[in-house]
């Protein structure tokens, strides 16, 4: 054996084998997340948002006239259209809107009264108590009488929220026709010319005691008026007085007929007088009249009476000493004041209409400013503020009972209203006011209407849906429903099936009563 040693052993290295390293693993970038989705604009906004922007998107009612006479294009027609296309946008739309569109319902035609009433009867308790005004200005035939009394008192019997009725027609109902009885709970009521004082008075029986507002015309039947009976209106707070040439001697017999403990506010609008009069009406003789009612209700605060069309304004002095509580009160240019304790505002009306009987404008400036001069606080130690109406149109005349004084106490506090056909701004001191469509002579001659009505363009026959039918076919509706409709006392039964809603329909931006303009920084105007 070979002895070996340990020293002449050399040791072997080897080279480590190289570590192969794993590539190192991609990484792959994350997604970007998704995107958030907002619901449309319309759902997040609630209800009650919606609505007063959509109270704000049509002209209030005190500025527009529902009347055939303007046409197809009059500022009411567009507030109607307006109206119609805010509850088509979107479901949301349409919750919000839908009690726009029926607050106040105004009948122009006389299909559109079975086409509501079917509406209200296939859902009673969805659009009924949506219903705040009804104004009734069409004509009504003599073959539909019998079946316009029936309707529209079913229609105000599933309307439990109804606070309004205006019936300004121009026509008188026919003799085999009545207008409807009214809720207990009724507060505003407006008769016009065609509604004769016993119709009136009938009227009265079941809404006298919840009335706050109220509004007449006075006939020339001193017999009819006198034989009445009292009316005690124990909330009334609101009276309007249209006195023709032919009522100046019978209106005065109100005076025993209605009784008014809480009287605060008057206006008496003294109607144009027309050609054929044999002379023209005396201001003397008219505030004779005034002045008497007047010392009745010691407590009035608001006073308006209104000279008329191209009639000269007189004196005021009297009828404002029988007054003296009041507060506020309205004259137009060339009328003449005497100083009051109480009085704190002053609006004066200006326009064509009202004036000095020369038309030239040195007139009407030198008249304008005889009366700006006797208007101070030496003479009114109370006052506090003045506004210059400009009225441009008959429509226009008593805005100021619909704009409160004091809601424009800066400059930065102006407003205005600007819609289609209809334009109003109320700056700190005035109030001017344009309106197109009917200034001119379509006011100064007598009503006539056009019964050759084109019916293929007749905007009353626009759908919900926005398509549009001719006005032979909804009267054929109208005839097939009066042949299909039974009636056995209280009860009503239709087999005809449920149409959407044909009435015309119109919206104001308040209660006319309880008015609250919005005000808007003077930036923010148009």
């Amino acid at each position: 054996m070979l002895a070996l040693s340990l020293r002449s052993i050399k040791p072997v290295y080897r080279r480590p084998a190289p570590v192969i390293q794993p590539p190192p693993p991609q990484v792959t970038p994350a997604p970007p997340p998704p995107p958030v989705s907002h619901p449309p604009f319309s759902r997040r906004l609630p209800p009650e948002i919606l609505d007063m922007i959509f109270q704000r998107a049509v002209a209030p009612s005190f500025l527009l006239d529902s009347s055939l006479i303007a046409g197809p294009s009059s500022p009411w027609c567009k507030a109607r259209d307006m109206k119609l296309s805010l509850v088509l946008v979107s479901r949301d739309w349409y919750a919000a809107g839908i009690a726009l569109l029926y607050k106040d319902v105004v009948f122009r035609r006389l299909n559109q009264i079975p086409a509501l009433l079917e509406t209200l009867e296939a859902s009673p308790s969805r659009f009924g108590p949506l219903i705040k005004r009804i104004s009734l200005d069409m004509f009504v035939s003599l073959d539909y009488g019998v079946s316009f009394s029936r309707h529209i008192q079913r229609i105000v019997d599933l309307c439990p929220n109804l606070e309004g009725i205006t019936l300004s027609s121009p026509f008188p109902l026919p003799p085999n026709a009545t207008l409807p009885e009214l809720n207990p709970t009724l507060k505003h009521l407006k008769a016009g010319s065609a509604v004769s004082p016993t119709e009136l008075f009938c009227l009265l029986q079941t809404t006298r005691k919840s009335l706050i507002s109220l509004s007449i015309h006075v006939h020339a039947s001193v017999e009819e008026l006198k034989s009445s009976r009292t009316y005690k209106l124990p909330k009334l707070e609101s009276l309007t007085i249209q006195i023709p040439p032919c009522g100046v001697d019978s209106w005065i017999d109100l005076e025993w007929i209605l009784v008014m403990p809480k009287l605060q506010r008057l206006t008496i609008e003294l109607l144009p007088t027309p050609d054929t009069a044999p002379s023209p009406l005396k201001w003397d003789y008219v505030a004779g009249h005034i002045i008497t009612f007047c010392r009745q209700y010691p407590d009035l605060k608001f006073l308006d009476i209104n000279p008329g069309f191209r009639r000269k304004p007189g004196d005021m002095r009297r009828i404002l000493a029988a007054c003296p509580k009041l507060e506020h009160v309205v004259v137009y240019n060339g009328s003449q004041l005497d100083p009051h304790p109480t009085i704190r505002w002053v609006d004066v009306c200006t326009s064509k209409m009202f004036g000095v009987c020369d038309d030239s404008q040195f007139a009407h400036d030198a008249a304008l400013n005889r009366l700006r001069s006797s208007i101070s606080r030496t003479t009114f130690p109370s006052l506090q503020g003045t506004r210059h109406i400009h009225i441009c149109s008959p429509q226009f005349s008593s805005i100021a009972t619909y704009l409160i004084p004091g809601c424009v106490t800066s400059p930065g506090d102006a407003f205005e209203f600007n819609f289609p056909g209809v334009y109003l701004r109320h700056d700190l001191k005035s109030i001017h006011t344009e309106r197109h469509i009917d200034v001119g002579p379509i006011y100064m001659k007598p009503v006539s209407v056009d019964f050759n009505y084109d019916p293929i363009r007749d905007p009353d026959d626009a759908g919900s849906d926005g398509t549009s039918e001719p006005s032979e076919r909804s009267l054929g509706r109208l005839r097939k429903r009066e042949t299909r409709i039974k009636w056995e006392g209280d009860d009503d039964t239709s087999s005809c099936s449920s149409l959407s809603s044909d009435c015309t329909v119109q919206a104001s931006l308040r209660d006319p009563d309880l008015f609250l303009v919005r005000t808007e920084p003077k930036g923010m105007l148009r």
